[in-house]
């Protein structure tokens, strides 16, 4: 039996996030040259992640994004996704709770939370940075390749008192992959426990740039989602100013222009052996000549193209197929950690470290045998 009196505006508002492949008559179905049947309108509403009886009112209930979303390119994803939606809720509830607990243990508010504002100095945010990570200008030179430079990263990010999460998917649902060209990542400001999202599915050098970026926003304490296309922030102050101070993070401007030697023409070779020097990859490097001027926004794009697809067949996504190795990446680590003794204490019913793990009680404790 087709069903006819369904709201159908609501196909029109997310066919972009329905795959044709599966509804090969959605056009016919928006249109009302054709009508789904009871089980293939049941498929949409599970395929938009939104409860059947919506497609029978008015409008569909509006769900709002819980954290200002920075746009580079504004011609897609005019609305925000489910996806991205609840992966920032559920992020929230992490949040919630462990603060909480870090509260109840006697946590102060972290230092360097909210110490400066977007019309601080850049060099002293950048310092700040350092001091937060123990790290020195040229760090990256004494390690060895880049996804080892993340991991030391994340590792000094959760020392200094940040969670970091990094993910590719909706919570555990493999068949849910966020999309990069949403977003790479987003940051939930908090003064005791700040958390930071990066997404999975991107290219190793766009998780670099996103966590430099995502910890400045925590110095200036603001939140925000972002996509940070070809590297580039949208046209707004807050995150230009991240965009540039963590660009002199990774390659200072100084060093960088030693290294030139006034050099006038910039070739593919010039970037590889820069990437070489800084240790950084080749798309951080021509993101650093735009900024001092050294490429033109032209070159900028075709070097992005060259290199983008290059670093994609170098570099591997995520840690494999160990399970549990995928979810402390998933969860975070530091956050397992505060979970586990707050339920130890008696602090955290297991009940409620299920839920907010999203783990079944077998697998809860076996991962909490790995995180010790």
């Amino acid at each position: 039996m087709k069903i006819k009196n369904f709201n159908k505006k609501i196909l029109e508002e997310y066919k972009d996030s329905i795959s044709l492949a599966k509804f090969p008559k959605l056009r016919q179905w928006i249109e009302g040259k054709d009508f789904p049947t009871l089980k293939q309108l049941s498929k949409v509403a599970d395929a938009l992640h939104i409860p059947f009886g919506y497609f029978f009112l008015d409008t569909m209930p509006e769900r709002k994004m819980p954290i200002p979303n920075y746009r580079t390119k504004k011609d897609i994803f005019l609305k925000p996704s489910v996806d991205l939606i609840e992966t920032i809720e559920f992020v929230q509830q992490q949040q919630n709770w462990v603060k909480d607990i870090l509260e109840l243990w006697g946590h102060e508010k972290l230092s360097f939370a909210g110490k400066y504002n977007i019309d601080s100095p850049k060099n002293l945010v950048v310092r700040e940075l350092r001091i937060i990570l123990d790290l020195e200008n040229g760090w990256a030179r004494f390690i060895p390749n880049w996804n080892k430079a993340l991991n030391e990263l994340i590792v000094r990010s959760e020392k200094a008192g940040i969670f970091v999460v990094v993910n590719g998917v909706v919570g555990n649902d493999t068949h849910r992959q966020l999309q990069v060209e949403e977003f790479r990542g987003f940051v939930l400001y908090d003064s005791v426990a700040p958390f930071i999202f990066i997404n999975n599915n991107d290219a190793i050098s766009g998780k670099i740039f996103t966590i430099i970026h995502e910890l400045i926003h925590i110095i200036i304490g603001k939140s925000g989602s972002f996509d940070l296309e070809k590297l580039q922030a949208c046209d707004d102050d807050i995150e230009q100013f991240c965009n540039k101070c963590a660009a002199e993070f990774l390659v200072p401007e100084q060093d960088l222009l030693r290294e030139l030697k006034n050099k006038r023409n910039i070739e593919n070779q010039d970037v590889e052996d820069l990437a070489k020097v800084f240790k950084v990859s080749s798309l951080v490097i021509i993101r650093r000549l735009l900024d001092i001027s050294a490429i033109n926004l032209e070159d900028f794009y075709n070097f992005y193209d060259k290199y983008l697809q290059t670093e994609r067949k170098k570099h591997s996504k995520g840690v494999g197929g160990n399970f549990y190795a995928t979810e402390i990446l998933r969860l975070n680590k530091r956050f397992l950690e505060i979970v586990k003794a707050g339920v130890d204490e008696g602090v955290i019913l297991h009940r409620d470290a299920y839920k907010i793990t999203n783990l079944k009680a077998s697998t809860f404790h076996k991962l909490m045998v790995r995180v010790t």
